[in-house]
This record gives structure tokens, C-alpha cells and sequence, in this order.
């Protein structure tokens, strides 16, 4: 494991083969057994990095453990990735998703004032992540799903992104890195999130051909890419995965990662084999063992 290692490859550096682990539902990880008894989550969650060798894992910043993991995973060599919701998400537990998506496409004025009211608590919440020693804030929103767009361009483009710029201007004073998470298609907003201060971009539910697409567009925004394993294909075809993630990270740019995914113990046993695959395509495509 290098925790130093990880930091680096987010913030765009050539870090060598560098695997980590996204959200694991707290279900999940107490049902891990790995040979120990952990008392709590940070401790399950440190023993699942251990376990499979991985240099990073997501800490969900509002959990009462958040702080302890960060440290738990510092002390085990990893980098601990502080996981935070957007200003859309946020909006969404506020008002509700079906009227924030209502407004974003009728009425954006009306979300002035809650989007700024969401953005001070981003911005609280991106601070706590510094102070507990994160090595990277990770911004959570999901612009996009498996069908398309949540929301307009512009109301992206026009509303979201200056808040973004915040958040992320936020993380690279405290001495962090910055990394964006959407599921879905999001190809579209690469340049402005690139531009608003992100050096990654973590991706979910895509199909392959979409992840490669989106995988060439990260790359030709200089954004670094989070993901490559679908959780969901895990156990149908764990090594497949892993050996197609190692491949595509030996040409650079991408960081291995799941896709955020996890529900099942057992897919975190699946994913051991996926990441000892992904690391082994990687050295044989002529990357760093």
C-alpha cells in the first residue's frame, strides 16, 4: 500500500499501478470476516484495504467514524479520499429530488438562495475533511444516471460549476486534491470541471463502451480517472474486469477503482480478485508491478 502513492496519481502524477475502494455500505463491511474481528467500521474498513493491498479508500464525511478511518487508514499507509455530498444532492434532501429537478429546468432563480445555503454547507463539510487530515475531497454529484442527463447543461454549466469552483478552490487551499464524483454520461462538463480546479473525476454506472468514451474524454480534459470496475459485473466476471481495468491504467490516466457500486460482502471478496488481476494486466502491459 502507498498512501503517497494514491495522493499523487489523483493529483495527475505518474504514481505507477494505484488501486483503492469507494463507498462500502456499513452491512457489507461488518459481514467481512478476512480472519479478525473489527469493532467498528473504520476498523472493517481498514481491514478490507489491508486485506487487498489497496493504497486508497472513500471516507464518507458524515459518518461519526470518518474521522477515526482517516486516521486508521493513514496509520495502515493508505490515503483516506474524504467523500462529501454536492450542492445538487443537497438541494435534492432539501427540497426534494422531484422539485429541485422541477426548478433547475422551469424556474433556476428560485434556487438561488438554496443552492448558496448549499454551498456554505459544502464548503463546512469539505473543511472538515481537511482538518481531519483527508488526502483528497471527493465532491459527490450526480449530474447524470443510466438514461441520461438530471439535469440541463446550462443549469450545470451557469449554476452548478461556480459552486464546484468554490468547493474545489476550497480543497487545493487546505492542501488537498480535488476529485469529482457523477454516475452516468457526463462527458459533457469534463472541460468546465477541469477548469473549475479538479484533477480526477471518479465515474459510475456506465456500460464499457461508455467508460472507455468517457475514459478518452478524461484524458483529453488532463482529468484523471477514479473507477474502471462495475461493481454490478463483479461477480460475473471479476478477473475479466480487473485484467480490462490493468490495461487501460498502463496507458495512464486512470486510477483503479470500483464504481461505487458495493452492497454484498461477496462482491468485496470478487473485488480482491479484480484488483490482483488489474494489477497483474497492468505490469504485463509494460506499466509498474
Amino acid at each position: 500500500m502507498s498512501g503517497l502513492a494514491a495522493a499523487a496519481a489523483v493529483a495527475g502524477l505518474d504514481a505507477g499501478f494505484v488501486a483503492g475502494i469507494s463507498w462500502v455500505p456499513e452491512s457489507a463491511l461488518g459481514a467481512l470476516a478476512y480472519g479478525t474481528a473489527p469493532s467498528g467500521p473504520a476498523e472493517s474498513l481498514v481491514t478490507v484495504v489491508s486485506a487487498l493491498e489497496l493504497d486508497f479508500a472513500f471516507v464518507p464525511g458524515d459518518v461519526v467514524w470518518a474521522v477515526e478511518a482517516v486516521e486508521l487508514l493513514h496509520d495502515s499507509g493508505a490515503a483516506a479520499f474524504w467523500s462529501v455530498p454536492g450542492v445538487l444532492g443537497r438541494l435534492g434532501e432539501e427540497l426534494g429530488w422531484v422539485e429541485t429537478l422541477k426548478l433547475t429546468a422551469a424556474e433556476p432563480g428560485a434556487l438561488a438562495a438554496p443552492l448558496a445555503s448549499a454551498l456554505h454547507d459544502a464548503l463546512d463539510a469539505v473543511r472538515s475533511g481537511l482538518d481531519a487530515g483527508a488526502d483528497a475531497i471527493v465532491i459527490a454529484d450526480d449530474l447524470a444516471g443510466p438514461s441520461g442527463l438530471l439535469v440541463s447543461p446550462d443549469f450545470v454549466l451557469d449554476a452548478l460549476v461556480p459552486c464546484y469552483h468554490s468547493l474545489a478552490r476550497e480543497t487545493f487551499a487546505g492542501g488537498g486534491t480535488a476529485v469529482f464524483h457523477a454516475d452516468g454520461d457526463v462527458r459533457a462538463f469534463m472541460p468546465a470541471l477541469a477548469k473549475a480546479g479538479f484533477s480526477a473525476i471518479h465515474l459510475g454506472q456506465l456500460t464499457e463502451s461508455e467508460f472507455d468514451a468517457s475514459l478518452a474524454a478524461a484524458r483529453a480534459s488532463s482529468l484523471v480517472v477514479v473507477g474502471g470496475i462495475d461493481v454490478s459485473r463483479l461477480l460475473e466476471g471479476a478477473r475479466h474486469l480487473g485484467a480490462r481495468a490493468g490495461a487501460a491504467a498502463s496507458a495512464g490516466g486512470l486510477v483503479v477503482c470500483d464504481d461505487g457500486g458495493f452492497t454484498l460482502a461477496e462482491e468485496i471478496a470478487a473485488y480482491s480478485t479484480a484488483v490482483e488481476a488489474a494489477r497483474d494486466a497492468y505490469g504485463d502491459d509494460g506499466g509498474a508491478a
